[in-house]
């Protein structure tokens, strides 16, 4: 009896430990094929749905901003730096300092950058007091007039608008826009 109990205790042990081995096994290969994704660039392809396509047609809009003014996209100066982030992302937070110092470097003053921020203005207050040197604020809740307009599916994302106000680019983060002296067209 004693036997049979060992040998028991032995195959219980042993199909654990080949569990264990084919659990960090798969967990190798699953990381070997995150790598393969990010260095084929596939890994952002899901973050670049977020944001709208060159070439797509904002819609006109209208909201407040923080000063009170009524903002709309037939009011803006364009070319437009637009800035969308949401207080519960910590992404956009580490995309902020990035955004001020892209917008300061950009032609223009404030009214030609504008930032949208999705909560509310004491979830975002240290978003707001980074960025509204550099840009207008508006901030709405979740899918607000703004983003709806924009087609931004998540943040943070980033565009830069022509004239006619057509989207000419845009990125889930400031480091893969262009220099910031944009040329007016």
């Amino acid at each position: 009896m004693d036997a049979v109990l060992i040998a028991a205790v032995v195959v219980v042990g042993f199909l654990g430990l080949l569990n264990l081995l084919l659990s960090l096994a798969v967990l190798r290969r699953l990381r070997d094929h995150e790598a393969k994704w990010a260095r084929a660039g596939l890994d952002r392809l899901v973050e670049r749905r977020s944001s709208p396509e060159s070439g797509y047609r904002v819609a006109d809009f209208e909201a407040t901003a923080l000063d009170g003014a009524t903002v709309s996209l037939r009011d803006l100066r364009t070319p437009l730096f637009t800035g969308f982030f949401s207080t519960g992302c910590p992404s956009c937070r580490e995309e902020v300092p990035r955004f001020v110092e892209y917008a300061a470097a950009m032609p223009g003053g404030p009214e030609r950058k504008l930032v949208v921020v999705s909560g509310t203005l004491e979830q975002g207050a240290d978003i707001i007091d980074a960025v509204g040197r550099v840009a207008r604020v508006v901030v709405e809740p979740q899918d607000g007039p703004v983003t709806g307009a924009f087609g931004v599916q998540g943040s943070p994302t980033f565009v830069l608008l022509d004239r006619d106000g057509t989207v000419r680019t845009s990125a889930v983060s400031v480091r893969e826009l262009a220099s910031p002296q944009v040329p007016a067209r």
